[in-house]
C-alpha cells in the first residue's frame, strides 16, 4: 500500500471500533482513545512508521510556484488540517516532538448529525431563526462543540433559504446545499487570519456568520461588528460556564475599552450555551448543558460588568437553566449516576439542591 491507503486504512479500522482519536508517536506506535480510555494498539501490522506520516504530508502538500518546499510544521511547531478518507472526515495534528514527529487524528462523522439526535433543546434550535445576534457555543476540548454547531448550520440549511458563510480553521464538516447556499473558508488555506475572513464575509451579504474561534480581540471585534450589522453569528471558545464565556469575551480587551465591549454585547448577544460530555450509564457519552438566554435583566448585568450576579438570574431567566440543573435531570432519567453529576459540577451545594428538588436525595 501507498503511505496514504496504509494512513487511510488505519484510520478506517479505528473507525470500526468505535475510536474517536488516534495518537501515533514516534517509537512508540499507535494509541486509540475510545470513551475517553487510552488504549496502545499492539499489533506490529497497524503500525504506521514516521517516514510514511512525513510522505503523506510531502504528497499532500507539494511544492509552492516557487519551488520552495512546504513545512507543515511552520515557525510554532504544528499544523493542525482535516480531510477525507472517503469513509471518515479526520482532523489531523501534526507537531515535532521529543524523538521525531508525532500526530493526532479526531474521527468527525461523515454525516452532518441532526439536531434531533443530539437532543439540542428546542429553544435553542428556535434562536437560529433569527436574523442577527451572537450566539456563543462553549465547552472543553472533544466536548462537542463542532457537531453541535454543525447540526444547528445544517438546521438553518434544510428549513431555510439564507447565504451560510463558514470560517473554521480548520474546515471539519463539509456542507451540502439544500435550501441555502454556502461559501466556507479556511484559515491559512483560503484567508490569512479570522479577522480578515469576516471583512470579506461582511462584503458579500450572507445571513449568517459561522466563526470557528474566537481567538483574539481583533476576532471578537469584527464579531460584534458583524452581529450588530444585521447578520447571524455563531462563534465557539472553550469556557466551562456562561460566566466564564462572558468573562473571557470581554477580558480580552484592554480596561479602557471593556465598557463598550460590554454595552455592546449586551446589545447583541442572544445567547450562550456550555456544552461537556459525561460518562453514561451502560457506556458512553451524554451531553450536560448550560444555556443562558439573554434579556434585559441579563443585558443590564453584562453591560454593568455584574457577571458575579449571573448565576442567580440564570436561574429565573425563562428558557435558560444552569449546568448543575442539567446534571441532576440526567440523573432523575437515569442517564448518569449522582457520583458522575457530583464529579462535574463546579458547586456541589446547587447540585444537591436541584437533586433534592427532583426527589433524588
Amino acid at each position: 500500500m501507498t503511505p496514504e491507503e496504509h494512513l487511510y486504512w488505519i484510520i478506517d479500522q479505528a473507525g470500526n471500533q468505535q475510536v474517536s482519536d488516534i495518537h501515533i508517536h514516534p517509537n512508540d506506535g499507535i494509541w486509540l482513545l475510545t470513551a475517553d480510555k487510552l488504549s496502545h494498539y499492539e499489533d506490529p501490522a497497524v503500525q504506521i512508521p514516521e517516514r510514511e506520516i512525513l510522505e503523506w504530508l510531502k504528497i499532500n502538500h507539494p511544492d509552492d510556484e516557487d519551488g520552495n518546499e512546504f513545512d507543515p510544521f511552520g515557525e510554532r511547531g504544528h499544523s493542525s488540517e482535516a480531510f477525507d478518507t472517503g469513509t471518515w472526515r479526520v482532523r489531523g495534528t501534526f507537531r515535532k516532538s521529543v524523538g521525531g514527529h508525532s500526530c493526532t487524528f479526531r474521527l468527525i462523522p461523515a454525516d452532518v448529525p441532526h439536531v434531533e439526535k443530539l437532543d439540542l433543546p428546542q429553544q435553542l434550535q428556535d434562536v437560529v431563526k433569527r436574523s442577527s445576534g451572537l450566539l456563543l457555543v462553549e465547552g472543553p476540548t472533544g466536548s462537542g462543540k463542532t457537531t453541535a454547531i454543525a447540526a444547528l448550520i445544517d438546521l438553518i440549511n434544510r428549513t431555510t433559504a439564507q447565504h451560510i458563510y463558514l470560517i473554521e480553521q480548520p474546515i471539519e464538516f463539509v456542507h451540502t446545499p439544500k435550501e441555502s447556499m454556502f461559501t466556507q473558508r479556511e484559515i491559512g488555506i483560503h484567508a490569512p487570519d479570522y479577522a480578515t475572513a469576516i471583512e470579506d464575509a461582511l462584503r458579500s451579504k450572507p445571513n449568517v456568520i459561522l466563526i470557528g474561534e474566537m481567538l483574539n480581540p481583533a476576532t471578537a471585534r469584527a464579531a460584534l461588528h458583524a452581529a450588530t450589522t444585521g447578520h447571524l453569528v455563531i462563534t465557539t471558545a472553550h469556557a466551562g460556564s456562561v460566566v466564564e464565556a462572558l468573562d473571557g469575551f470581554i477580558g480580552q480587551f484592554t480596561a479602557d475599552e471593556q465598557p463598550q465591549i460590554r454595552s455592546r454585547l449586551g446589545q447583541s448577544l442572544i445567547g450562550v450555551m456550555v456544552q461537556r460530555l459525561v460518562p453514561k450509564i451502560g457506556g458512553g457519552k451524554v451531553p450536560a448543558r448550560e444555556l443562558m438566554f439573554n434579556d434585559l435583566n441579563m443585558q443590564e448585568l453584562i453591560s454593568k460588568g455584574d457577571l458575579h450576579m449571573m448565576r442567580a438570574q440564570l436561574e429565573s431567566t425563562r428558557d435558560s437553566f444552569s449546568m448543575e440543573e442539567s446534571l441532576a435531570q440526567l440523573v432523575k432519567d437515569e442517564k448518569i449516576t449522582v457520583e458522575t453529576a457530583q464529579a462535574n459540577t463546579k458547586s456541589a451545594a446547587i447540585l444537591e439542591d436541584k437533586l433534592r428538588g427532583l426527589g433524588i436525595r
